[in-house]
């Protein structure tokens, strides 16, 4: 049987109804877990006695383990079934949240917060794989833009509910325990339902018109599982390959990497706020109406994006990538050079946070969509954890870094214990005009790099892309 026969022989794989629903609620919840951690970091610092350098300690850890383990479960994700791995990976994160509920050393809730981020991590390289080898993969942008759209949903959601339960007592438990049990159970039957409810089946059309519809069918098509074993060492010898020798993937790990500069910097944004005179409630909404902006242009953005990468094949996503960070660099700029809340926000200040949201719409619409147009189909999983790994690394390690030192050492940033109210005037107004100034460099500084990669791009992307046909083809043979 030729190449070109066997290619067209196999079946894509379609995602419907449950299945769908799903891989979705899989996103809005690991928008829900981000967020959790933060939420409750002063009822750790109340009611545990947690110091801010053991608080810090352990977001740290949760964060690296969540980007380390991402390459083992991409490993397995592109040689086995991927509802399996994510199932296996979802119970292993609810039994750690229900843990770290029942548990108050702070020596065992490190090593729950290390079990978590392990779980945690299946997530990114199996929804990889799932819109890898879905029927309409060319949807891809629009898929992750939606995802993306979801786990901002999450994140606001979050954000609202464990702020208000977290130091209260909820079913004779304090809020924060109650909200780990719950989210624990949740991703325990999200695990058992994947398990048995979220298995694709093949594309009729690609499968020769083939009248099977069963539901039972594995999600992985055919050439995720070659005709010889292929060993872990020869699959990683091969993305890395594909990942570090290629013009195309090399840029696209500093493109991810400094897409993380937006969320760095507004991780200083509630109290930046605070100390113009904005309310901490209101602080928190402005956060959160930047996450809604996040959310709706994600969506929003996955469709426009998706449209005109239809209709300019080689050009039409980066053109979109481009024109957003454009849009990003001149908001940011109305935002911090433009008249400071003074102590409330007013209607162009939420205009101007919700383009700064809307932006973010390029770590899926657009960065995802590449690094899959970009890796072979049976490298998937791998490659975009080993992007994610290496980008994500180096954003914690250099992004937050950078930030703290621009902030205290350039800009002149004063810790101070004292509350908002009893301040000092002075203090307070060269505290906030150093994190205006360290938010506003890091946000341009990281738009300025993403045009260099986007704009680097527009000459390798082209030549390096897998077109669809040739990939199988690939494969086949």
């Amino acid at each position: 049987m030729s190449a070109e026969k066997t290619a067209a022989s196999k079946p894509t794989v379609e995602y419907e109804g449950f299945a769908r629903f799903l891989y979705n609620l899989v996103s809005f919840m690991q928008g829900y877990d981000q967020q959790i951690l933060s939420m409750c970091m002063r009822a750790f610092e109340a009611t545990l006695g947690f110091s801010q350098s053991q608080l810090s300690t352990m977001a740290t850890v949760s964060k690296m383990s969540r980007l380390g383990c991402c390459l083992i479960w991409g490993i397995l994700a592109d040689t086995s079934q991927p509802h399996h791995l994510l199932a296996a990976g979802l119970l292993v994160l609810g039994m750690a949240s229900i843990l770290v509920s029942l548990v108050s050393h702070y020596k065992a809730i490190l090593l729950l917060r290390f079990l978590h981020g392990f779980g945690f991590a299946s997530i990114y390289p199996v929804h990889q794989k799932i819109v890898a080898t879905m029927k309409n993969s060319g949807n891809s942008s629009l898929i992750f833009g939606i995802l993306q759209g979801l786990s901002s949903l999450g994140r606001v959601f979050c954000a609202m509910v464990t702020t208000l339960v977290a130091q209260k007592v909820l079913l004779g438990y304090i809020g924060w325990r109650t909200s780990y049990v719950v989210l624990g159970y949740v991703w325990i039957l999200m695990a058992i339902a994947i398990l048995f409810g979220m298995q694709g089946r093949p594309n009729k059309d690609a499968d020769g018109g083939s009248s099977s519809t069963s539901s039972t069918i594995s999600p992985t098509p055919p050439s995720d599982s070659p005709k010889s074993p292929t060993s872990s060492s020869e699959l990683i010898a091969r993305v890395f390959s594909e990942v570090l020798t290629k013009p195309t993937p090399l840029i696209l790990i500093v493109t991810v990497f400094i897409s993380e500069s937006l969320m760095c910097a507004f991780s200083y944004m509630s109290i930046y706020l605070q100390y113009t005179g904005v309310s901490k409630v209101m602080s928190g909404f402005a956060v959160s109406v930047t996450l809604i902006g996040a959310a709706v242009g994600a969506g929003c953005g996955g469709l426009v994006v998706k449209t005109i990468g239809e209709s300019y094949e080689d050009y039409g996503i980066l053109s979109c990538g481009t024109v957003v960070m454009v849009v990003r660099y001149v908001a940011c700029l109305l935002f911090f050079l433009g008249p400071k809340p003074n102590g409330r926000l007013l209607w162009y200040h939420y205009a101007e946070l919700v383009a700064l949201g809307t932006t973010l719409l390029t770590i899926g619409a657009v960065d995802r969509t590449l690094v899959k147009n970009s890796i072979e189909p049976d490298l998937q999983a791998t490659a975009s954890a080993t992007i994610r790994t290496i980008a994500g690394i180096g954003s914690s390690v250099i992004l937050y870094q950078v930030s703290a030192y621009l902030s205290e050492k350039v800009f002149g940033y004063v810790p101070s214990k004292a509350s908002f109210e009893t301040m000092d005037a002075v203090i307070k107004e060269t505290n906030a005009n150093a994190l205006r100034k360290s938010m506003m460099y890091i946000i341009a500084t990281g738009a300025t790099i993403n045009l260099v990669c986007y704009a680097a791009l527009f000459f390798t992307y082209p030549s390096e892309k897998v077109k669809p046909k040739e990939a199988e083809n690939k494969q086949a043979t």
